[in-house]
């Protein structure tokens, strides 16, 4: 009899548990790392599903932060100081996805990693 409610206890703590790391990490969403690696400053805008989010100007050599909580595809536009503007690859994102965005003088490079 003792050792079942000991294995009852134990299970309801390894759910709770589970049921918190799960929950937290949905809770975050999905994040994303933008470094711009170019020589100027970068006006970037996140667009996905019929939303859009300004991130702002990121100066050379600066990484912006960015957590969405949806599961889409995103585009990342990048407009240089120059003028010119160009769009990233679209990339689908879900809860546990890093999504690292990489400006560089003529490109947007996105690779994603899972989080843990």
């Amino acid at each position: 009899m003792r050792s079942s409610r000991l294995f009852f206890g134990a299970l309801i703590v390894v759910v709770i548990s589970t049921t918190y790391v799960f929950v937290r990490g949905s809770a975050l969403g999905p994040s994303f790392r933008i470094s711009n690696d170019s020589t100027q400053n970068v006006a970037v805008t996140a667009r996905w599903r019929d939303q859009s989010r300004d991130l702002g100007t990121i100066e050379p050599g600066s990484t912006l932060s960015l957590t969405v909580r949806d599961e889409a595809s995103i585009v990342f536009n990048v407009r240089y100081a120059d003028g010119r503007d160009i769009d990233s690859k679209p990339v689908y994102f879900s809860s546990g996805i890093i999504t690292n965005v990489s400006i560089s003088g003529a490109s947007i490079d996105v690779e994603q990693d899972f989080d843990t």
